[in-house]
């Protein structure tokens, strides 16, 4: 079972519609499979901050987390997921704290059990991605900010001398 993933595979992960998914990476197994991988992190890096919000009822940056999760999850062809994200943006939205601490606390539960699934179909199948320089395309971390520190230079000038 070792390599590529294949869509049998995706019965390991009953979240995600397949065909939906690699029809949005216009068949692309590689660029989808590194969206999974992407998915997988930023789920297990948001988490704790996700868990923190439920015990604090604090939910300052939580609009903004999850549309990136809702995004992605629709992405991906994880559609009930992204539907489960987008009635906790509604109820954040409409300020009604108590349904936004109910939704939140089932959502994490939802996005504990996908992650698994996940993590389960990418461990099954060794998926090795490559860095980017070795596919051709290149990184921010090559680019030149330098030239970026000129422009801010020159634009809080401008600010400074309230041109703009």
């Amino acid at each position: 079972m070792k390599g590529e993933i294949t869509q049998e595979m995706f019965a390991l992960v009953p979240e995600i519609d397949f065909s939906f998914g690699i029809r949005y990476f216009l068949g692309n197994m590689e660029n989808y499979t590194r969206a999974l991988l992407s998915i997988l992190k930023s789920i297990k890096s948001k988490l704790p901050l996700l868990q923190s919000m439920v015990l604090s009822e604090e939910y300052e940056g939580l609009r903004t987390i999850i549309q990136t999760l809702r995004k992605m999850l629709s992405n991906v062809g994880a559609t009930e997921l992204a539907e489960s994200t987008y009635e906790l943006e509604t109820s954040l939205l409409n300020n009604d704290t108590r349904m936004v601490k109910e939704l939140l606390s089932r959502y994490i539960e939802e996005i504990v059990v996908f992650s698994d699934h996940l993590e389960e179909l990418l461990s099954k199948t060794e998926v090795k991605v490559k860095p980017l320089e070795e596919n051709g395309q290149t990184s921010f971390l090559n680019y030149d900010f330098s030239k970026t520190k000129e422009s801010i230079k020159r634009t809080s000038d401008l600010l400074g001398r309230k041109i703009i």
